[in-house]
Parts: structure tokens; sequence; C-alpha cells
């Protein structure tokens, strides 16, 4: 099921995060009550997406929208559930709302190394647009 995040999801959003971005991230990340407390106000700044199943969290991605544009910010699915279509729902979701406030195009980044991650992305119609070497990234583009 996809929902919008509510009050109690941000401990399972953390250690999502810590078990699934941070390890493939190649930036320093804090752990964590810093951790938490960054997510918390990074959450803020956007809506969150979250795919669950009863009451547990599976995977979640947050978003931001800018002017006409989708930018996901952050997707990470439970190591558990990986393979089973979380993601792609998510996306999917993301993508229709922002369809429906009016958004043309969505962007993302994809940390270097993270081949799956690029994989995915690209079987969902984005194309990567840009290497940005100073945060180690590619930026990947796709028309709504």
């Amino acid at each position: 099921m996809l929902r919008w995040l509510k009050r109690g999801d941000l401990p399972a959003i953390v250690r999502i995060v810590t078990r699934e971005l941070i390890p493939i991230s190649p930036h320093p990340q804090p752990g964590g009550r810093k951790l938490r407390k960054d997510m918390k106000a990074r959450l803020a700044q956007g809506s969150t997406l979250i795919a669950s199943e009863g009451s547990k969290v599976r995977a979640f991605l947050h978003l931001i929208i800018q002017h006409d544009t989708l930018f996901v910010d952050l997707l990470a699915v439970d190591r558990s559930c990986q393979g089973k279509g979380y993601g792609s729902r998510l996306m999917n979701g993301a993508e229709r709302h922002a369809r429906n406030l009016g958004c043309l195009r969505a962007r993302l980044y994809v940390d270097e190394g993270n081949e799956a991650g690029t994989r995915f992305y690209r079987r969902l119609g984005y194309s990567v647009v840009a290497r940005h070497e100073a945060m180690k990234c590619y930026e990947m583009y796709k028309w709504l």
C-alpha cells in the first residue's frame, strides 16, 4: 500500500537509510541521533511516500516539487523487500502526483558506483544527462 508519511514513520525510515543508503554512499554520513535529526529536517522540505505492509514501512520515496519539476530526493527499499516492485510503485506514485501538480519533468541523482540504482532508473525511462564530479554522482532526467 502507498500512503503519505505519517507521525511515527521516522524510525523506520532512519533504519532503512542506515541499512540501504549509507553503505553505498561515497559521502561520509552521520549516525545515531545526528542522522535522525538530519533526516527529520530533510523530510520536512518536501513530501514522502511510504510503501507499507500493514504498519510496517517497507520503502519510502522523498520528493520535492520545484516549479514544474519533480525532484526525487531519496528512494530506499528495505533489503528484505527488494525486487518486489516497491521501488517501481513508489516512483510511479511520485510521477503521477507530480503530473497532477503540473510537473513536466523529473530529475534525480544517483551515486557513482550504484549500478543497480542506475539500471533501475533507466528501466523507468530516465537518462543520464550529467556527471557531477564534486558530488560523485550522475544526474538523471525524464519527461513526464
